[in-house]
């Protein structure tokens, strides 16, 4: 089975394809902007004899789209999972396509998860959205600086006392795997920065706005 988990909207697809995840045992990722043209074929054969059991996959993330190094058959008991934060067109190669386009309902938690995977735009969006309709700004930082917390945690490995689900579990792994313990602790002193900014004045919006334009590059 080929995956195509794509469109433009990268917050939802990401959650999407961590549930994905959880049903396979053996999971190995490949980053395709790393990935020299016409050597996945190749890849693909050394990494199927390295994983073990029936459910194994390769995920491919970053896909640009190019159809041309998808081979039409996989090796026997493995699967491929193809992700790309943009839209990405059809080909004749079977694929189960699942494409993320609109947004579902807004919330915090999908704040959080636009910014702890470092997709600036969507965060902008998504925030936007949240000021318009009045979300507490109370209700916003407090998402925020839990979700950073726990991204620390996992960072320190002490993620353990924390009653969590399994499928949380893995997003916080994989959204600290893109912060460095350093880049995790800044930004939670930007979060009390913005707290003290809007009780000094600044709009609610500007205040998070610039806050996300600032962590974006930690």
């Amino acid at each position: 089975m080929i995956y195509l988990i794509h469109g433009t909207n990268p917050v939802d697809s990401r959650r999407y394809l961590i549930r994905l995840k959880q049903n396979y045992e053996n999971i190995e990722t490949i980053d395709a902007r790393k990935l020299k043209v016409g050597c996945f074929g190749k890849r693909l054969g050394q990494i199927s004899h390295n994983l073990f059991g029936n459910n194994a996959v390769v995920l491919m993330e970053y896909f640009s789209g190019d159809w041309t190094q998808i081979p039409e058959k996989l090796p026997g008991g493995l699967d491929l999972i193809l992700w790309s934060e943009e839209k990405i067109r059809s080909s004749k190669i079977n694929v189960k396509n699942v494409v993320f386009n609109k947004y579902s309902q807004i919330s915090t938690f999908k704040l959080a998860d636009a910014i702890l995977f470092k997709n600036e735009k969507e965060a902008q969006i998504i925030a936007s959205q949240l000021i318009a309709s009045k979300e507490p700004i109370e209700k916003i930082l407090g998402t925020l600086n839990r979700s950073f917390y726990l991204a620390y945690c996992e960072k320190e490995k002490s993620l353990q006392g924390e009653n969590l689900h399994s499928f949380a579990l893995e997003k916080i792994r994989e959204q600290s795997k893109m912060w460095s313990k350093g880049g995790l602790k800044k930004a939670l002193l930007h979060l009390l920065r913005v707290d003290l900014d809007i009780k000094e004045g600044l709009k609610r919006d500007l205040a998070l706005s610039l806050f996300i334009g600032r962590v974006a590059s930690f």
